[in-house]
């Protein structure tokens, strides 16, 4: 069994009617290095703002382990 230090599911954010998360399921096992890429406007801050707890998700749920 895999032990993950953080796993999403179905991690969703809107601001107002704009969608910048959805449906995010991710899964990072314990002693791994992930990165973000992607272009501006989509959704790596806010990803990380969430996974932080700087930033409520508007669906979904986080785990992180100790």
């Amino acid at each position: 069994m895999v032990d993950y230090a953080i796993e999403t599911l179905r991690l969703t954010k809107f601001f107002g009617k704009r969608n910048v998360v959805y449906n995010l399921d991710l899964r990072v096992p314990k002693g791994v290095v992930y990165g973000f890429l992607g272009p501006n406007g989509a959704g790596k801050t806010t990803t990380i703002k969430m996974l932080t707890g700087a930033l409520k998700p508007t669906y979904g749920e986080i785990k992180i382990l100790d």
